[in-house]
């Protein structure tokens, strides 16, 4: 799925990677290597966030020809065996029985299960939630360095949503959205209903129910999950909830394009994500924020070990949102 045609080898997708320090000239050589099919050190530095999917200016989609190139070189974050048995422990070989719809329609992946605080509250009231491994969307396994999973498994994942009959789904989790927004169309995988993230679900319901909101008026920083690479745009809507609640995001040093993982893709490669954690952590607390704020729940996770440590106090978006209603 990389766009050769589009590239122009300019390096930026490279030299503006937080997970390597390369000025322009040497990211533009290393990245002429991968374009070539040549061995790359890259590919060993490389812990799959994305970044360079939204730092590319002309939307080749570098970092799928990373991908490819780590096939090529054996050069894949994740062994052969890790990716068999993740992948076996979420396929579901069971017909998928869609439950009869009510409300909003949901997706919440595996989530509803792992974290169930976070289906509650007003912005679930009379939903539908769709949920379990037959709507997993398999984002995963690009941070394990191979999307032939995700070639394999999307169609029928979608094909299981599409079953419900819904016109629009909302999407808990931004790997399940950035799939049906992003990824599944280039992969030619028709998506017959309309996509809709969680985020903008909320934003739209706090806009109709101005009158049950009580403004927070407190500094929070924002942690942008990986996934949020293939859909930037929705950044301006994470602003909007925020504004909404009377929630300031303070600025601080990795945000926005230099957001920097939680760790996770690290923990599904295999390296350590101690020092990253504790720069990230820290950057939020020396911003003055009260709380770090994740859209991610995985995120949350993540973070919540060093952050505990460090005495950050840790949120998911939807968690403020309720507490700006209660």
């Amino acid at each position: 799925m990389f766009e050769k045609e589009k590239c122009d080898l300019c390096g930026e997708c490279l030299e503006k990677c937080l997970n390597q320090s390369l000025s322009l000239e040497q990211a533009q050589a290393e990245f002429k290597k991968l374009f070539s099919g040549e061995y790359s050190p890259v590919l060993e530095k490389c812990v799959t966030c994305f970044a360079c999917e939204e730092n590319c200016p002309t939307g080749a989609h570098p970092f799928e020809l990373i991908l490819e190139q780590m096939g090529k070189w054996g050069k894949k974050p994740s062994s052969e065996q890790a990716i068999v048995q993740a992948e076996a422990r979420y396929v579901s070989d069971q017909e998928y029985l869609p439950p009869a719809l009510s409300g909003t329609v949901i997706s919440g992946c595996v989530f509803p299960k792992t974290h169930p605080h976070l289906f509650s509250g007003p912005l679930f009231e009379n939903a539908t939630i769709l949920k379990g491994r037959m709507v997993f969307c398999y984002v995963l396994f690009l941070h394990m360095g191979d999307a032939r999973v995700i070639a394999r498994r999307a169609p029928q994942m979608i094909a299981n949503l599409a079953k419900t009959g819904a016109e629009e789904i909302v999407f808990f989790h931004d790997d399940c959205y950035a799939l049906v927004h992003d990824l599944a169309p280039r992969m030619g995988i028709k998506v017959p209903f309309q996509a809709k993230h969680i985020i903008e679900h909320a934003r739209d319901w706090l806009q109709a129910n101005r009158q049950r909101i009580k403004p927070l008026g407190i500094g929070i920083a924002y942690q942008r999950p990986c996934a949020s690479r293939y859909s930037p745009g929705k950044e301006r809507v994470v602003d909007e909830i925020f504004d909404l609640i009377g929630v300031e995001r303070v600025e601080r040093q990795y945000d926005r394009k230099r957001s920097l993982c939680c760790g996770g893709a690290y923990l599904a490669s295999g390296k350590s994500a101690g020092s990253l954690q504790e720069k990230n952590l820290r950057d939020a607390r020396e911003s003055g924020a009260s709380e770090l704020v994740c859209l991610c729940p995985i995120c949350v996770d993540m973070l919540r070990p060093q952050a505990d440590q460090l005495g950050i106090k840790l949120t998911h978006i939807l968690e403020l949102v309720h507490h700006a209603l209660a």
